[in-house]
């Protein structure tokens, strides 16, 4: 199931729960058939009309019904947000553990050859803590016995974003524009950081990725 089916799966039990008529009930199969991909415009034009509503637009609402749709909506993201994690544990070599997503930052992966390939990143304001600028990346593999290689001793902590006025740790493009978060709600601007990260590959002989292990993986933020 590709992002955009998993995305409408998802919302689609949210309508269900909003939609008048629908039986909280019935299975999750049922909520998917109720809300296909078809209508998936049409609810994210919704939620965009939401975000640009004025303020007083919830003053019809009681405190508890405002409640009931902000746990809804924070469910779904919730479920999405797992979705994406999950579509990446679920991937080549298994016996590698999860990396650990830095905090204020993220990853993008992929896998070449029996090895799995992480590119450490960091939001706008932070930087690494240890200087990585010929460190692009940290692998886990057949070669390194499914340990991931890593400046920390180990684990599968690979890079921790710390609050910089100056990134000047890595390169150039371990840093996201602005956050993780952006990129990861922009299709076409994650498409293109990985694409970013698979060409760098490809320029150190390291090519022929496969294509459902690629994903950006992002962080909590913290201030």
């Amino acid at each position: 199931m590709d992002h955009r089916l998993q995305t409408a799966f998802v919302l689609g039990t949210v309508m269900c729960t909003l939609v008048p008529g629908v039986d909280l009930t019935e299975e999750a199969d049922t909520c998917q058939t109720t809300f296909h991909e078809g209508n998936h415009q049409n609810f994210s034009s919704m939620l965009k009309a939401l975000a640009k509503c004025p303020g007083n637009f919830t003053e019809h609402l009681t405190v508890e019904e405002q409640s009931e749709f902000l746990g809804l909506l924070q469910n779904a993201a919730d479920q999405l947000k797992f979705l994406r994690v999950k579509a990446c544990q679920n991937v080549h070599p298994k016996n590698c553990s999860f990396p650990q997503i830095p905090v204020n930052g993220g990853l993008i992966c992929m896998t070449h050859d029996k090895t799995r390939y992480c590119k450490p990143m960091c939001n706008q304001g932070y930087d690494f803590d240890f200087l990585r600028r010929t460190r692009l990346y940290e692998t886990c593999g057949e070669s390194n016995g499914y340990s991931w290689s890593t400046q920390y001793i180990g684990g599968n902590r690979l890079a921790v974003c710390s609050a910089s006025s100056t990134a000047v740790s890595g390169p150039a493009s371990a840093y996201f524009p602005r956050l993780c978060q952006d990129a990861l709600y922009n299709y076409t601007e994650e498409r293109r950081l990985i694409s970013v990260f698979k060409e760098e590959l490809s320029q150190l002989g390291i090519d022929k990725v496969k294509t459902k292990t690629k994903c950006l993986l992002c962080g909590d933020r913290h201030i």
